[in-house]
C-alpha cells in the first residue's frame, strides 16, 4: 500500500476532509490531494507532521513488504554499495534524517535569536 493510500486511510478513519488535514498541517488541500493520489511524495518534515496529526508512528506510512534482507535489492530506491545494500526508504534512515532536521531547525532558531539580539545592541 502506498504512502498516499495510507494517508487517505488514516485521514478518513478520523472523519477528516482533505481540507481539515491541510489546515492542521498548514498546507493546502491540493498538497494533500497530490499526496493521497501519489502524485507527490511528502518530504521528511511533512511526513513527520502527518504522522503526528494522524496519531500514528511514522513507520506505519512506509512499505511493510520487506521480510528479509534479500528482498531489499529488488525494491526500487535501494542502493547497492558493494559491501551491503541500503534501503533509501527505510524507516530508520528517515527517522534519523528527521531528527537531524529537527536539530538543524532548533539551531537556526537559536541563530536567528542571537542575530536579533546583536542587531538590537
Amino acid at each position: 500500500m502506498s504512502i498516499g493510500t495510507k494517508v487517505r486511510k488514516y485521514r478518513e478513519a478520523k472523519n477528516w476532509s482533505q481540507e481539515d488535514l491541510a489546515m492542521r498541517l498548514d498546507t493546502t488541500q491540493t498538497t494533500i490531494s497530490n499526496i493521497e493520489s501519489d502524485k507527490n511524495i511528502p518530504n521528511s518534515l511533512l511526513l513527520n507532521k502527518l504522522a503526528k496529526e494522524l496519531d500514528i508512528n511514522m513507520n506505519e506510512l512506509f512499505d511493510d513488504k520487506i521480510t528479509n534482507i534479500n528482498q531489499i535489492e529488488k525494491i526500487e530506491g535501494a542502493v547497492n554499495l558493494g559491501n551491503g545494500t541500503i534501503n533509501m526508504q527505510s524507516p530508520e534512515l528517515i527517522e534519523s534524517i528527521l531528527k537531524n532536521q529537527e536539530q538543524i531547525t532548533k539551531l537556526i532558531e537559536l541563530q536567528s535569536r542571537l542575530i536579533e539580539n546583536l542587531l538590537k545592541k
